[in-house]
């Protein structure tokens, strides 16, 4: 019996021998942790602080790039359509913003192209419904981006002259997660931006100018109406936008003070084409308020419905009309048309 009690006894100091003399072991393992914690810490602050700074400005600059290529292509149409040279230009637009390699993913943007905006069409002779108080106003002006311009008095001194077509629009959409998201749009020859909020400006604004100097009223605008295949492109990299110049043409029209000039759009951002169109009158001149006739928008700039909104700006009294009417195909990623 005495002699199993020292032999475990024997054991039992044994084994704490080991556990004395693997001291180094438990600290190495302990270092080892401690390591990984501080790891994990300056992980989790690159995760939570960096990250967030550096692809912010990965979707800054893709925003800029947007803009500049909605910029670009717009100063290339109207350089087509007003010397008609070169007939074919191309803009590349960069889709996806920059990435951190392993850690986050590049933002996608959307480039759509939709040259048929007025599927039910206009009134016209022939159509159901066509009266004169609606002749040339779309038939469901509720979904239809469109614009129309007319003159009393047509060039060359001609009858009442006026154009009403669905303009097409470019849009592209930039669902950043660290930068505002904004919203591009090509539309009635004027690149409208939205940024998140309901925010509504004209980027780029359409060639459309009044004076009034000495008593004489000028109207000078553009009319440009955009063709092509729907098309959606959703991706990363860039894809080059194409513009083909169809036709183009220059009308003006010289009158009495019995002229009178009309703009009218729809649209789904009427506060930006509301601004730009009251500050148009603001900055043209001193204009007698019994003039023009132009009632600014007041409504809500959100419109998640899609649903378009009519402006329309009068006139009278205008000395001269000049309006370039142009149009083009547009194309995305292969070539010319």
């Amino acid at each position: 019996m005495g002699g199993a009690v020292e032999s475990r006894s024997g054991r039992r100091y044994r084994r704490a021998r080991r556990l004395r003399s693997d001291r180094r072991g438990v600290v190495a393992v302990i270092g080892t942790l401690l390591a990984l914690l501080v790891f994990f810490a300056l992980f989790g602050l690159f995760l939570t602080q960096y990250v967030p700074i550096w692809m912010g400005e990965n979707e800054a600059t893709f925003t800029s790039a947007a803009g500049a290529s909605f910029a670009q292509l717009k100063a290339d149409i109207d350089t087509q359509y007003v010397l008609g040279v070169p007939p074919t230009l191309g803009t590349p637009f960069t889709i996806s913003s920059g990435n951190i390699p392993l850690i986050a993913q590049p933002t996608q943007g959307s480039l759509v192209f939709v040259p048929q905006t007025c599927p039910r069409g206009f009134y016209a002779l022939g159509v159901t419904g066509a009266t004169s108080a609606n002749y040339g106003q779309p038939v469901n002006s509720s979904y239809c981006v469109f614009e129309n311009q007319s003159l009393s008095i047509g060039p060359g001194g001609s009858g009442p002259y006026y154009l009403t077509v669905p303009t097409g629009i470019l849009s592209m959409e930039l669902p950043n997660r660290y930068y505002p998201s904004q919203f591009y749009q090509l539309e009635a020859d004027g690149v409208v931006q939205v940024q998140s909020g309901g925010l509504q400006q004209m980027a780029y604004s359409p060639p459309f100018n009044v004076t009034s100097l000495a008593g004489n009223t000028t109207v000078s605008s553009s009319f440009l109406q955009l063709y092509g295949n729907a098309t959606t492109i959703t991706g990363q990299g860039s894809e080059d936008v194409y513009s083909h110049l169809r036709f183009t043409q220059h009308l003006a029209s010289v009158g009495s003070p019995t002229l009178r000039y009309t703009f009218e759009i729809g649209t789904q951002y009427p506060c930006a084409w509301s601004k730009f169109l009251w500050h148009q009158l603001n900055v043209s001149g001193v204009i007698p308020s019994g003039q023009y006739s132009f009632s600014p928008y007041t409504g809500s700039c959100n419109n998640p419905t899609g649903v378009t909104t009519d402006l329309t700006l009068a006139l009278t009294a205008v000395n001269y009309a000049s309006i370039y009417y142009a149009g083009v195909i547009l194309s995305i990623g292969i070539g010319g048309a």
